[in-house]
């Protein structure tokens, strides 16, 4: 037996992706985006900076200027990578309950259903004396998702779990998990 082909051609795969964008687009009520903190990208881009300065300035290096040069966008896009899967928090409304994820591409993921939401607040907290700072953060029932500051939204959950999600405008992202939660 050879390898199986996939039905369809890659036109109609391309389609089918677009429709799903489409989809999941008019499920999302509202997004809101926290960035990190000014100085966490200075630390980053800084880091990466001086990481690949030696290896393109060195003067022994023997690497043509077209290398270099490939190699310093490597590192740009390296970083802007990193940004992309890390950098700062997303949250999303959705019809069917929250998506909280790092960076704008949602692979470090949480997705809380609203059957599962017993109550919420806006809240204050200190990130770093009850979580230890920011990112994803916590240990047993309690959890945070933050890129900044100390403002959240808290989910109490059920089986008494508890979810902070970090915001800039917390008393707006409960109005607007409470208007999609609905009479649920």
């Amino acid at each position: 037996m050879g390898p199986r082909r996939a039905s369809g051609s890659l036109a109609e795969e391309a389609a089918a992706c677009n429709r799903m964008d489409v989809m999941d687009a008019e499920r999302t009520l509202y997004t809101e985006r926290t960035p990190w903190a000014g100085w966490v990208r200075v630390v980053l881009w800084g880091a990466i900076a001086a990481g690949g300065y030696p290896l393109l300035t060195g003067p022994d290096t023997g690497l043509p200027a077209w290398a270099r040069l490939l190699i310093a966008g490597a590192v740009v896009l390296f970083a802007l990578g990193i940004e992309a899967l890390l950098g700062g928090l997303t949250v999303r409304v959705r019809e069917e309950g929250l998506l909280v994820h790092l960076g704008t591409v949602p692979v470090v993921r949480r997705r809380i259903p609203y059957s599962e939401i017993v109550s919420l607040e806006s809240v204050q907290y200190r990130p770093l004396r009850d979580f230890g700072g920011w990112g994803v953060r916590g240990w047993g029932p309690r959890k945070a998702w933050s890129a900044r500051g100390n403002r959240a939204v808290a989910l109490q959950l059920e089986g008494d779990r508890l979810v902070l999600v970090g915001s800039d405008h917390p008393r707006r992202l409960e109005e607007r998990i409470r208007k999609a939660m609905g009479d649920r």
